[in-house]
């Protein structure tokens, strides 16, 4: 393993292709998933509802995998997740540059039967399959499949398809990363998708990485600016908002949800029984996996782990309670849990704040439009993402190095400490409303990107502190 990628094998049964077979009048999409074991999850068979819009929203989020937006470099193609919830197919990915996230979510309702299967895997996009998705037309009769319980062929063997790929580490930290920052969202924007249309078809495929623009709503339509107005939503990089081109018109709704503190925003394009969610990371040249946000929540996890209490029970216990639920409902929670801890206070934030926990570590998604989130497992190491947090590590070894020392205790959780740096000493403040550091990173970030080694650190004391006095 090097430090931007580890060499993955995708196992697939057959490759992913359109075309006639049985009795169904029409095309038929069979979407081949990817082994795990000797399995080939077998998730959906039925008909789309809506046979172009379901080829073009897996065309856009295929476009979207393919593309580098800060740099016009060649990439490899990789194939996106799927997740099969309780109603729900939801398939997702990253662009090369890990700077824009994408989500579709297909309901059942879409279909014209059950989805029968659950679990997270990856699908097989290749090219013949989407040259033959840019042919279908609303008069179509498009058979959908996702996944397939057996495969064979003249042999006695079943025909395995094996892509031998460079798994961006990036992916693996990203999908952490984008579920935290989606929590901190908020509405700003909502019109109709038609209303929409000729902002985003005036957009340029490519553009200026560090120049802002503002959007605005002005009536029933939205608009450009280059200077900030009441009400406008900033964005840098809009070219990335570029593939939405195909599907804004079609949507009922289009809403803009933002968060001016972190520049991250999204849009959730919304259909019926159908969504499309593009996220864009608050800079082009910034990737969500260096974005640090998932760091807080997995230090905590970390120190639960270490010293064990009535907080890691709870994390064992919601982790047992996880059935891939498309809506995790917290009250539900509350009551299956309580029951089985002892002297514990349990509420809905802190379902909740454990949830954000099991997120970071690959355990949860969430989505923007309910508020909830769903449980999806990434089909990936998930042992590996603590790991790939250098920041964590280094967190950790100040600790194990005996490199901080509490200087004042404030109450509350709240103390001040100095932590060793290279050549002198920072002092770390942990105060309910913001953390603080003196060293170059936090001097140059202000906690935009996440803390620095030496915050987690006094995070990861605190915590240890207060579980060894418990």
């Amino acid at each position: 393993m090097n430090s931007s990628a580890i060499n993955y094998i995708y196992r697939y049964p057959f490759a992913s292709n359109i075309d006639h077979f049985g009795t169904s009048p029409g095309p038929g999409l069979s979407l081949a998933t990817c082994s795990v074991g000797d399995t080939h999850p077998y998730f959906f068979d039925g008909k789309a509802s809506q046979p172009k819009l379901v080829a073009d929203m897996l065309l856009v989020l295929s476009e979207i995998v393919r593309t580098h937006f800060f740099l016009p470099i060649p990439t490899h193609a990789l194939d996106p997740v799927v997740t099969s919830n309780d109603g729900i197919l939801r398939f997702e990915g990253f662009s090369a540059c890990c700077g824009v996230y994408a989500r579709c979510d297909l309901t059942a309702e879409f279909f014209d039967t059950e989805i029968h299967g659950r679990g997270t895997t990856n699908v097989d996009f290749n090219e013949p399959m989407r040259s033959a998705l840019r042919s279908l037309s609303n008069q179509d009769k498009l058979n959908f499949q996702v996944g397939k319980e057996e495969f064979a062929v003249t042999t006695e063997t079943d025909f395995i398809i094996e892509k031998k790929v460079k798994l961006p580490l990036r992916w693996i930290k990203g999908f952490s990363e984008t579920q935290v920052y989606q929590t901190t969202l908020k509405l700003q924007i909502e019109i109709a998708g038609p209303e929409a249309l000729m902002m985003i078809r005036g957009i340029k495929k490519t553009g200026s990485p560090k120049q802002p623009s503002y959007i605005i709503k002005r009536g029933n339509t939205l608009s450009l600016s280059q200077r900030q107005t009441t009400g406008a939503v900033k964005i840098v990089g809009l070219h990335r908002l570029k593939p939405l081109t195909t599907l804004i018109a079609r949507a009922n709704k289009v809403k803009i949800w933002s968060n001016p503190d972190n520049g991250v925003q999204a849009w959730v394009l919304e259909y019926t029984h159908a969504k499309f969610l593009l996220m864009v990371s608050p800079e082009p040249y910034r990737g969500f996996s260096g974005e640090g946000q998932a760091l807080s929540a997995l230090a905590t996890l970390k120190a639960d782990t270490n010293v064990g209490d009535n907080r890691q029970q709870l994390l064992a216990n919601i982790r047992a309670h996880l059935t891939w639920q498309n809506q995790i409902d917290t009250n539900e929670l509350v009551r299956l849990i309580a029951p089985n801890l002892l002297n514990a206070e349990l509420d809905q934030d802190l379902i909740k704040n454990t949830l954000s926990i099991l997120g970071a570590s690959g355990l949860a998604g969430y989505d923007l439009t309910s508020q909830q989130y769903f449980h999806r497992e990434l089909p990936f190491e998930l042992d590996m993402i603590e790991s790939l947090q250098p920041r964590l590590l280094n967190a950790q070894k100040l600790i194990d190095n005996k490199k901080i020392s509490l200087k004042k205790e404030l109450g509350n959780g709240e103390a001040d400490f100095l932590v060793a740096g290279t050549d002198v000493e920072h002092f770390v403040s942990i105060h309910a409303t913001r953390d603080t550091c003196t060293c170059p990173w936090y001097s140059k970030y202000q906690g935009q990107r996440g803390p620095c080694k030496h915050i987690l650190a006094a995070n990861l004391f605190i915590d240890n502190t207060q579980q060894h006095d418990n």
